[in-house]
């Protein structure tokens, strides 16, 4: 009972630091922060958050530096960098409601390495709402003179978020999640600096940086650390189904956020696109639930 409450406090925890985040996100962007710069700073700030605290607690020996730092080019650098791009051209809401397809490329991945995450006819379904409900959200934000590159660099992002999943999920079995936070850190903001260098992007906005931009950037940072750290611990502990429900969060804070704080509008694609993919989120985690309580059952018959 007691993992089974601390894995849905992870994922609501996740799900809320994520949405909150890339509400700030769109904040810096719209006053004419880099999307290059805003993926390497704040996870770099938490990558020394990592540091400071492995080094009082006396575990900077015990870090994963090789397994987190690939989780952290997989699952830091190419999605920050992407999605980040595609919260300068679109609405917030567009751009989480696009997150929230994580899970349905997780699935897709998870068929051919976990054997108790198959494929199967559910989460087929779900990927058949997520498919429709991509194009009714496309449609509507290109017929209404939306940017097309934007919502395809968000796509992209989400295919490495989805698949990347599966690498937090192999590693979380393997290390701790403590172990691979920080390297993961660091090594999203090395990647996503790397980036930033060779395309020389600017390092601060136009009209410079205001005081309640560096109030916000740091925390911004280490509320990162926490977060990647909450999406490790629920993926040591709970499956891929689980840990999938963050999708649901995400998009609710950027529709109702992006409405709120930045003027967006609520139309009918959105909320028909949008109420398609978090179904297909949720036909794919109950697909993932069934198959392990299938493979749970057929297990205790043979004992």
């Amino acid at each position: 009972m007691f993992q089974r409450l601390s894995v849905w406090a992870y994922v609501v925890f996740t799900g809320l630091t994520f949405g909150i985040g890339g509400l700030v996100a769109k904040g810096l962007l719209d006053d004419g922060w880099d999307p290059f710069t805003m993926s390497w700073v704040p996870f770099g700030l938490g990558g020394l958050f990592g540091l400071l605290v492995n080094g009082v607690r006396g575990e900077l020996g015990n870090q994963a530096w090789k397994d987190g730092a690939l989780l952290g080019l997989a699952a830091g650098t190419m999605p920050a960098v992407l999605f980040n791009n595609g919260f300068d051209r679109l609405p917030a809401g567009v751009v989480m409601l696009l997150i929230s397809l994580g899970p349905v490329v997780t699935a897709v991945w998870a068929h051919f390495v976990f054997d108790d995450e198959r494929f199967n006819s559910v989460k087929g379904a779900g990927l058949a709402l997520a498919v429709v409900g991509v194009g009714i959200l496309a449609a509507g934000e290109l017929g209404g003179g939306g940017d097309g590159l934007g919502i395809g660099v968000v796509i992209i992002g989400t295919l490495f978020a989805g698949s990347s999943a599966i690498l937090a999920r192999l590693f979380a079995g393997k290390h701790s999640a403590a172990a691979l936070i920080t390297p993961q850190m660091l090594a999203s903001s090395a990647g996503a600096f790397v980036v930033w260098l060779t395309l020389n992007r600017p390092l601060t906005p136009a009209d410079g940086v205001e005081l309640r931009h560096a109030l916000v950037i740091l925390p911004f940072g280490v509320s990162g650390f926490f977060g990647f750290l909450s999406m490790l611990k629920a993926n040591e502990i709970g499956t891929t189904g689980q840990v999938s429900v963050i999708g649901y969060v995400i998009p609710v804070i950027g529709v109702a956020g992006g409405a709120l704080f930045f003027g967006d509008s609520i139309t009918a694609t959105v909320l028909v696109g949008g109420a398609l993919i978090l179904a297909s989120s949720a036909v794919i985690a109950k697909g993932s639930a069934s198959t392990r309580t299938k493979r749970t059952e057929a297990a205790v018959s043979t004992v």
